[in-house]
């Protein structure tokens, strides 16, 4: 039962990744969040200081996945 986040979209002028959470099959939330460092590391960071509530035995940890291209597109 553990929370599954999925990095859908990234927005890099506004410098925002749009997240969605789900617990099973259910989503729990969609929102923009910031990040300051395109580089999967950082957003990851971000986004467990951000959601660290889900990040605990309670809710069976947080698994983040990236749905979109992160990094120096060319």
């Amino acid at each position: 039962m553990s929370i599954d986040v999925q990095v859908t979209a990234i927005d890099r002028k506004k410098q925002v990744v749009i997240v969605e959470a789900y617990q099973d099959a259910r989503r729990i939330f969609k929102s923009p969040m910031p990040y300051k460092t395109e580089t999967r590391a950082s957003i990851e960071s971000s986004l467990r200081k951000e959601l660290k509530n889900f990040n605990r035995p309670s809710w069976g940890g947080m698994n983040i996945v990236f749905m979109c291209r992160i990094g120096d597109v060319k």
